[in-house]
Order: structure tokens, then sequence, then C-alpha cells
């Protein structure tokens, strides 16, 4: 492969930057930001996009179950219908057991 196609090639192979984002920092975090990219050999942007892209997921995945629970609490107030507590116990009591009970559902 000649000079010119290997850096095309490696042209088209990278990730290509979408945006750019400023935050400002006050002065401890970015002494401690410094110091974890210095300490573990990586960018402070790449810090930065780790511990934002962790956020957001945590974030999504909390909104997700709020989501979740308020469907299942106007589920209930339409049909009223719930696992009794005994049931629930049972089947709590059943696990690591040989005759582990399946989930109760309503």
């Amino acid at each position: 492969m000649s000079n010119r196609a290997s850096l095309l090639h490696m042209l088209n192979n990278v990730k290509r930057v979408v945006a750019m984002l400023g935050v400002r920092l006050d002065e401890q975090l970015e002494e401690r930001l410094n110091a974890l990219a210095e300490k573990t050999n990586r960018s402070k942007s790449y810090l930065a996009k780790e511990a934002l892209t962790r956020y957001i997921e945590q974030e999504e995945s909390k909104e997700y179950e709020k989501q979740e629970t308020l469907a299942r609490w106007e589920r209930y107030q339409e049909t009223g219908e719930v696992v009794n507590n005994d049931s629930m116990v049972e089947w709590l009591d059943s696990w690591g057991s040989e005759q582990e009970k399946p989930c109760p559902v309503k």
C-alpha cells in the first residue's frame, strides 16, 4: 500500500469528533483531573468523556426506572392488582433452595 493510500485508510478509520464542549472547573477539580490524567497516562479529555458517559448512562437508567415505576403505579390505579405480601415472602424464602419458586405475578 502506498503512503498516500495508507494515510487515507488511516484517516477513514479515525473516529470523527462530533462536538466540542467547554467546561469551567474550579481549581480543586482541575488539580484532581490533572493528577488523575498523569497517573493513568490518559488525557483530560478522555477522562472527562468517560465521566460524562458514565454519568449520562446512570441518569438514563434512573429515568428509565422512574418511568417504569410510574407505569406500574398507573396500572395499579387502573386495575388494583397487587402481589400479596405472603406470596412475595414465600418466593423470597425459596431463593437458594432446591425448590426455588417462580416470581409471583399478577
